[in-house]
């Protein structure tokens, strides 16, 4: 069970209710049940290495001691009240300190259910940002002809806290060459599809390679610049990075490390696999657009056929059929400033047979003008459920 320890402040004992103590502990037990995880009183040394920075006022009397204490972290600071005993008014005295002092705040004072809603939120954002400055996401072979989509390293590093590491294709290829992958679930239900044995195999040859390039140089992540495979060994990684995806490993495809990251991201808040897609038909009226692509995460459809790569009609491609329902559209670059989000909704998924294989037609409440006026390069990533909030959250600092 996830824990999150707060830094609890309660006013002298000489002028507040003795049942005050007991009171708080309760609270805590109760948050921590509707959060889904333990909340409890942390000493300060433990509460340090924490996040969010949750100090739990649980009664009048506290403005001082708080001013004394708060430094120990750096901001922003959550105030967390109970609907008793002058917790609001001193949380409110508290924060106006705070903007005093040049410092962001906040005061989480609601229900028990809004309360470990939000604390769910702030939680979620603040393992993705801890562990995003862990990762090593790694570049097979980054892209070339895509100008918009390659990460600046330096600003990757300073502003995300990840290490983008750069590898070649060539050594892609004699790792294929030497053959193997893992005989998984993912692989066997692929296999089951009995779509031409031969070319299957190709495919899972790509995966196994990419599976021991991840493991050998410790990435947390992958993109390759795939389509150099369409003429060394005939063949495409779209099932590679479909399994990949499907395990929890962010794969996207053409080497674009703009959307390696974008995707990581998107898939450290929400833990849904993502789609990594091209926009390929928009109707601005309807507040519609279409998007394709020949690779998508294997546990993301209801059910997918596989077919050919579009644009090459060889290898081993998958034409998904998704629910339709809440989806969210996410990208953003590396500076952690741009950013673009949108809950949308999936209409249905279409067979053209003009675009490539897996395709989504998907509404916008909000229309599309960012896709015409303002995009962060070329493909948007695509998860399932309303993740914007959240993921305007992750932003906000």
């Amino acid at each position: 069970m996830n824990r999150l320890g707060v830094y609890q402040i309660l006013g002298p004992s000489n002028c507040n209710d003795a049942r005050i103590p007991d009171y708080c502990r309760q609270y805590l037990r109760d948050l921590g049940e509707k959060a889904g995880m333990e909340i409890y009183a942390a000493e300060e040394p433990e509460f340090q290495k924490q996040g969010p920075k949750v100090f739990f006022i649980g009664s009048g009397g506290t403005a001082e001691p708080f001013s004394r204490v708060f430094r120990c972290v750096e901001g922003p600071y959550y105030l967390l009240t109970v609907p008793a005993w002058n917790s609001l008014a001193a949380s409110m005295e508290i924060l106006s300190f705070l903007h005093e002092q040049g410092e962001r705040g906040e005061i989480l004072h609601g229900t028990l259910e809004e309360n470990a809603a939000r604390i769910r939120e702030l939680y979620t954002v603040s393992e993705a940002k801890n562990h995003l400055r862990s990762m090593r996401i790694g570049a097979i072979g980054e892209a070339v002809t895509l100008v918009a989509s390659r990460a600046d390293h330096r600003l990757l590093k300073e502003r995300f806290g990840c290490e983008l590491i750069d590898l070649e294709v060539e050594e892609l290829i004699r790792e294929y060459q030497k053959g193997g992958y893992e005989e998984n679930a993912w692989v066997q239900a692929v296999k089951k599809k009995g779509y031409l044995p031969e070319e299957t195999e190709k495919a899972l040859n790509v995966y196994g390679a990419v599976k021991r390039m991840v493991e050998k140089n410790h990435l947390d992540a992958v993109t390759v610049r795939c389509f150099d495979l369409l003429g060394s060994i005939g063949t495409t990684g779209c099932i590679a990075l479909a399994l990949l995806n499907a395990e929890g490993i962010p794969a996207a495809c053409e080497g674009d490390t703009r959307s390696l990251l974008a995707m990581t991201v998107l898939h450290e808040l929400t833990g849904e696999p993502v789609f990594m897609a091209n926009p390929s038909q928009l109707d601005a009226q309807k507040k519609e657009m279409i998007f394709a692509h020949c690779t998508l995460p294997i546990n993301m459809p209801e059910d997918y056929e596989l077919t050919t790569h579009f644009e090459s009609g060889i290898g081993v491609a998958l034409s998904g059929e998704l629910k339709p329902g809440p989806v969210t559209v996410f990208k953003c670059d590396e500076s952690m400033e741009r950013y673009y989000v949108q809950d949308a909704v999936l209409l249905e998924s279409l067979h053209r047979k003009d675009l490539c294989r897996t395709q989504l037609r998907i509404q916008f409440p909000e229309g599309t003008d960012y896709f015409l006026k303002a995009p962060i390069s070329n493909h948007q990533m695509i998860c399932k459920g309303h993740w914007a909030k959240l993921i305007h959250e992750f932003f906000a600092d």
